[in-house]
């Protein structure tokens, strides 16, 4: 500690000095950050748990429908309609990820913590994705499709990166705890859920990119 505040003395009224603050702050967050990262699943399962969360019924009725799931992503869609599935499929694959680990290891899952943390990641990866997509449809809502170009080029970006990311942090899990004919099977679940067409992003990041660079600044935060 004592050595910390000697290093805050040394650039103090020095254009460093905000930069040293951010980073040391930065290091508090991330370790709040890890910290909620096992938090989030454990609260989850508690309030499943009691009842105050349908969690096991939605993973139960998720497994049940993958014996006859078969997914639709057919191209000639509106606008972020195949994002709109793709996020649903991603709630679906983390239902099925987060489910097998409940019943393989039930209320000792929080001593599991590479796997709790797999599914933290899956559940913030999740939610990052459908708050993108939500904030661009409330835009193009607000101002129509055409002023809300570079929003849904972003998003439809973000999306194409993260869903694979889904799915890999998925087959860790299944490796984990599952071996044999079972494995096998959570797999070819996990295939049907994750099967999509790739966009092509190099041509939506140069749009985006033609569009900040004039206005020098990061300007897709406006709804």
């Amino acid at each position: 500690m004592r050595a910390d505040l000697w290093r805050i003395r040394l650039v103090e009224d020095y254009p460093a000095e905000g930069a040293y603050r951010d980073s040391r702050i930065n290091r508090i967050w991330e370790g709040t950050n890890e910290i909620n990262r096992l938090l989030i699943v454990d609260m989850l399962m508690r309030a499943a748990l009691k009842g105050e969360l349908p969690l096991l019924d939605v993973i139960k009725k998720t497994t049940e429908e993958l014996i006859t799931f078969r997914p639709e992503m057919a191209e000639e869609e509106g606008t972020l309609e195949k994002e709109r599935k793709m996020v649903s499929m991603a709630k679906k694959i983390g239902l099925l990820a987060a489910g097998a680990a409940t019943q393989k290891y039930m209320q000792k899952l929080a001593n599991e913590q590479e796997i709790v943390a797999l599914i933290a990641n899956m559940i913030i990866e999740i939610f990052a994705m459908e708050s993108a997509l939500l904030r661009t449809l409330k835009k193009i809502q607000k101002e129509g499709e055409e002023n809300s170009r570079i929003q849904i080029a972003a998003t439809r970006v973000y999306i194409n990166d993260v869903f694979p990311k889904v799915e890999v942090m998925a087959k860790q899990i299944f490796a984990a705890i599952s071996e044999g004919e079972e494995l096998r099977t959570q797999l070819m679940a996990l295939k049907r859920l994750a099967k999509h067409t790739p966009i092509n992003a190099i041509s939506l990041r140069r749009e985006i990119a033609e569009s900040v660079i004039p206005a020098a600044r990061y300007h897709l935060t406006k709804i």
